[in-house]
């Protein structure tokens, strides 16, 4: 369907405060922002950005025995780098996450869940300094955005995993499995997938938005357009409104869709390039129009503020993803977990909490069983013409991510 958000968002809007206050916050921006202040208070581990001295392991591990061997047989333990509020919380103990205890529960696996990541580069800074001198980093697994795959596996920074144990992998949707950056899933199982697209206040713009170059052109909309920071998301935009396909483009090609941004910037068309703040700038009505991560704008409950499920140019696809890195201890207790959110009714349960989409065959007849109201939506459970409509953004060498970055930022005055 394309268009606006059809479904109910006061039925929504209850159903989203049944749910912890921390449901409210975009998960995907805070993963996807700008630094955010360093680590999490929540489990925090300080790691050497400049060298290995003062190695701090993780609690629950252990940094003896042999670099890269296995211990999980013996050792019924997995150490997750992770971000926070990305894990569905018990609404009686906000400490408490159902589906990691049921994870422990059937398995005997202990699980040091650490809230560790707030920002992808100055995560891999952290740990880089470990991986590159054959050091395990202390972490069995962690969750990255997509973009940062190309440049850990250029690496060899993670490992690739067996599939025997993760069973569940082969009900994987083809739309996840064809992602760019993982073609076929070797190396990663998504954690959350979702889409970028657009949304609007109704009571500052009159005139319905059907497209993404609107939004970069519209003169009735000129200075109250936010566009994200981040180079992946708003150049796949760009890409899309020149009609250029973000899975597949020339270097010319993103050469005149980041002249199509500067003129945006330079016209005034853009009021910000914004992370974090996205949404908070949104519903107070500073920007009348902004990109958004499918399920944020629904999660906030107001009728005035709705997303194109389905501009006409297209959405871009986006997943953040669990990877394990080289040297890890418990590698097959890992993968264990990793076949476990694969689960179709586990992965229901946590979409049902961080409101993206499910990736896996069988989790939306479970969600609709589990949550019908959350399985209305649209932009969480999409349409064939959305899956169809979706496109990722290409993998990128070291030196394109680089010169890609560093020239989107001078335009963006990041």
């Amino acid at each position: 369907m394309t268009g606006s958000s059809s479904f109910d968002l006061a039925r929504f809007a209850n159903r989203t405060r049944a749910h912890s206050a921390a449901a409210a916050m975009s998960r995907r921006s805070l993963l996807r922002g700008a630094a955010a202040g360093g680590l999490a208070a929540t489990g925090a581990v300080a790691l050497s950005g400049c060298g290995v001295q003062g190695h701090v392991v993780p609690p629950g591990s252990d940094d003896s025995g042999e670099a890269g061997k296995d211990y999980s047989a013996t050792e019924k333990k997995v150490v997750w780098a992770t971000w926070p509020q990305y894990i569905d919380v018990s609404a009686k103990n906000p400490s408490d996450h159902p589906t990691l205890d049921e994870f422990e529960k059937r398995t005997g696996i202990q699980v040091t869940y650490l809230e560790v990541i707030n920002d992808n580069n100055d995560w891999y800074t952290k740990i880089d300094p470990y991986l590159v001198k054959g050091i395990d980093t202390g972490y069995d697994v962690m969750v990255v955005s997509d973009y940062m795959i190309s440049k850990y596996k250029a690496y060899d920074y993670i490992q690739e995993l067996n599939l025997a144990n993760i069973p569940n992998h082969a009900k994987m949707l083809p739309s996840v499995l064809r992602d760019p950056a993982d073609p076929g899933r070797r190396f990663s199982v998504p954690w959350a997938y979702g889409y970028t697209t657009i949304a609007y206040n109704t009571n500052l713009v009159k005139q319905p938005i059907t497209s993404i170059g609107e939004v970069f052109t519209r003169a009735d909309l000129r200075g109250k357009v936010s566009l994200f920071s981040e180079m992946e998301d708003t150049m796949g935009l760009a890409l899309l409104a020149n009609g250029f396909d973000p899975e597949k483009f020339t270097d010319d090609q993103f050469n005149k869709a980041l002249e199509y941004v500067r003129r945006a910037k330079d016209s005034g068309q853009v009021r910000a390039f914004t992370g974090n703040d996205y949404l908070s700038d949104f519903q107070q009505g500073n920007t009348a129009v902004t990109m958004a991560y499918s399920g944020d704008v629904a999660q906030l409950g107001k009728p005035n503020l709705v997303t194109l499920n389905l501009p006409k140019e297209g959405l871009l696809s986006w997943s953040d993803n669990c990877v394990i890195p080289d040297y890890a201890r418990h590698k097959t207790n890992a993968e264990k977990l990793m076949n476990f959110y694969l689960e179709p009714e586990i992965a229901a349960e946590l979409d049902d909490y961080i409101d993206y989409i499910p990736s896996v065959e069988g989790a939306v007849a479970a969600l609709q069983q589990l949550d019908s109201t959350a399985a209305a939506v649209p932009l969480i459970v999409p349409t064939k013409a959305m899956d169809a409509a979706s496109h990722g953004f290409m993998a990128l060498t070291i030196a394109q991510l680089d010169d890609y970055t560093s020239r989107f930022q001078q335009v963006t005055g990041q």
